[in-house]
């Protein structure tokens, strides 16, 4: 089977890792990235060797692919699929990033005139929960090796596109774990929206301090990493306008852990914040551990079998489509 050709769309450390990743499966598969910094695509090509070809033009590189992924902001999603959705092939797998999944797929069914919409989201390797950075230089082959590939697929998807999906998510050493969209957007309220605004007033809090400037000379990793989500934007403020009630019950439980903590604080009672930090760590490393053996998901017995990487990474059925295609134009 000849090789086949992939659009990254945002260069970030996932969508290099993601390149990374198809690089080194040997696969054979073209690989054009874009970003909406020109420089950074033509970097990732020349400095990191991830890509074969950065495109400039969004509709250019949406149009050459048989499989398009997208790894970019929510408010840049909107925009990227208007613009896209009339060029696409008709046979193109959308393998969509964003963080919120429902809104996602109502925006896709919307824009998208051809092609097959899968929602998805892959998640870190338990080695890399406290690494932190998120810049392409970053970017790893292994990043979700693992680990779990969640799948939200559109009902208009055709199975074999769902099936190429998961092949996907294998060829990234993940395994494949499919969830409703709305179950996603209320799980991830707790995992990401929580965090960034957290984040937002840990960061605020300090810098209103009439000691900011010093404390700058001192502040760590811990720090750093603690108000590292901020750097999601304006995805923190769709997350939590997204489902305002979900979001107001979660500050509420943290706002009564931090009122706990104060007590105890004032109280001066050591033996108690001692076990209660003792406590939550003992769960924290427990959650680390288990994502490190990655025992919770279904359907993990499947093997590849003696296919070549990209015959079963693409499918029969992508080849006929493919062939169907060409007789076709």
């Amino acid at each position: 089977m000849q090789a086949q050709t992939i659009t990254i769309v945002g260069m970030d450390r996932t969508g290099v890792s993601i390149a990374k990743a198809i690089k080194a499966s040997s696969a054979g598969l073209n690989i054009i990235g874009h970003d909406r910094y020109r420089d950074l695509a033509e970097r990732v090509r020349d400095e990191l060797g991830a890509i074969d070809k950065a495109e400039w033009n969004l509709v250019k590189a949406a149009a050459a692919a048989d499989i398009l992924v997208l790894s970019v902001p929510l408010a840049e999603l909107h925009t990227s699929l208007q613009a896209i959705g009339d060029e696409l092939k008709p046979h193109a797998l959308v393998l969509d990033m964003s963080v919120l999944k429902g809104l996602s797929q109502k925006w896709a069914d919307q824009f998208l005139t051809h092609g097959h919409y899968v929602g998805v989201m892959p998640v870190l390797a338990a080695s890399y929960l406290n690494d932190g950075r998120n810049e392409p230089e970053a970017a790893t082959a292994d990043l979700f090796k693992n680990s779990i590939f969640c799948l939200m697929p559109s009902p208009n998807a055709a199975p074999q596109a769902v099936d190429t999906a998961v092949d996907f998510g294998r060829l990234l050493g993940a395994v494949p774990y499919f969830v409703d969209p709305m179950e996603y957007d209320s799980l991830v309220q707790g995992v990401e929206t929580l965090p960034g605004l957290a984040a937002a007033a840990l960061f605020g809090a300090l810098q209103k301090s009439t000691g900011w400037r010093d404390m700058l000379r001192f502040a760590n990793s811990s720090f750093a990493l603690a108000t590292q989500p901020l750097q999601y934007g304006t995805d923190i403020t769709s997350l939590a306008l997204h489902d305002k009630a979900v979001t107001l019950r979660w500050l509420d439980a943290l706002l009564e852990e931090l009122v706990d903590l104060r007590r105890l604080i004032l109280e001066g009672d050591r033996e108690m914040i001692d076990l209660t930090l003792g406590q939550l760590l003992i769960q924290r490393e427990r959650w680390i551990k288990e994502r490190g053996r990655n025992e919770w998901t279904e359907d993990n017995d499947r093997e590849l079998g003696q296919l070549s990487v990209s015959n079963q990474f693409l499918g029969g059925w992508l080849s006929g489509k493919l062939g169907r295609d060409k007789r076709n134009g």
